[in-house]
């Protein structure tokens, strides 16, 4: 039987599972595959009233003045800084926290912690900006008790701080994200087999002992693929955080390239909209780079990939 055939018999077999998939299918060739239509915005000097076809082609020039413009060289130093720091912090902490957790030993309080390091998630970060903006502000609670203990003698604008901006980005980041992250880790522990860690009592092994020795390497392919993910978005920088959470006395050091693009289309000029288009070409070819050898790396490394 040739491989036509047997895919024939397969999808008249399967039919009905495969029309579950067609919704899924429509709305990634909508709003995936098509939109990389407008790409090619980079290479026009785009009018939208003449459209693709009727825009002048200027090659490369698009990007020639994005990477001589300031702010791209700003806003690329701000995104690499931050998304290291969010790698350093934000990918380590999820797994040193489903360790803490799998630890413990009361079902309820174990449930319990789970539940309110998750709830964050539910909330955007329109809504977070505005908690944080609060509790930090010139009258915030944080302010009001640090004047009342007498650690400072006068309120202190935390959010217009360049020195304590990206401490404050890296801690509303872990404690909107944390509790999600911390899902996959813990979902991947449940899979290890309770034998290992029977055996390992018996051997003598200490909680630490089996931690190191039973989970962690439980946790390596999830480990492996979830950084495959994550160094692949190096780029991606947080655009609802830092969009809603900046402000003008930090645009400085706030400013990335996803933030600097919205500035771009959004400014009015009409030949804006092809250097946005550019810049947002530049950063998903650098994306699909990092994904491609991180992926690469990691199968050679140890044999887990995604492709």
């Amino acid at each position: 039987m040739d491989a036509s055939s047997d895919l024939a018999r397969r999808f008249k077999k399967y039919r009905v599972l495969y029309l579950f998939l067609l919704p899924g299918f429509v709305i990634l060739v909508l709003f995936a595959y098509l939109p990389m239509l407008g790409s090619i915005m980079a290479f026009q000097q785009f009018d939208p009233v003449s459209g693709f076809l009727g825009s002048p082609w200027v090659g490369f020039r698009n990007f020639e003045r994005v990477f001589s413009s300031p702010v791209f060289g700003r806003a690329l130093r701000n995104t690499i800084v931050i998304s290291l720091l969010k790698l350093a912090f934000g990918f380590t902490m999820p797994i040193l926290f489903a360790l803490l957790i799998n630890e413990l030993r009361g079902l309820r309080f174990k449930k319990g912690l789970q539940t309110a390091i998750y709830l964050p998630n539910f909330v955007s970060w329109v809504i977070a900006a505005g908690i944080w903006y609060s509790l930090l502000g010139e009258n915030g609670i944080v302010n009001d008790l640090l004047t009342r203990f007498g650690i400072i003698q006068q309120p202190h604008l935390f959010m217009q701080d360049t020195g304590l901006f990206y401490p404050i980005i890296i801690f509303t980041d872990l404690w909107k994200n944390l509790g999600y992250n911390t899902i996959f880790y813990m979902a991947a522990m449940a899979t290890i087999p309770m034998e290992n860690y029977e055996a390992a009592m018996i051997d003598g092994a200490g909680r630490f002992q089996q931690a190191l020795y039973i989970t962690l390497p439980g946790l390596a392919k999830t480990i492996m693929l979830l950084l495959i993910l994550q160094a692949g978005g190096l780029l991606n920088a947080g655009f609802d955080q830092m969009w809603t959470m900046s402000n003008l006395a930090v645009r400085e050091i706030a400013d990335i390239l996803d933030t600097a693009v919205l500035r771009t289309l959004t400014s009015g000029t009409v030949g804006d909209l092809s250097i946005g288009a550019a810049l947002g070409l530049f950063k998903s070819v650098v994306a699909l780079g990092l994904f491609t050898f991180t992926n690469w790396l990691s199968s050679k490394l140890s044999q887990d990939s995604l492709v």
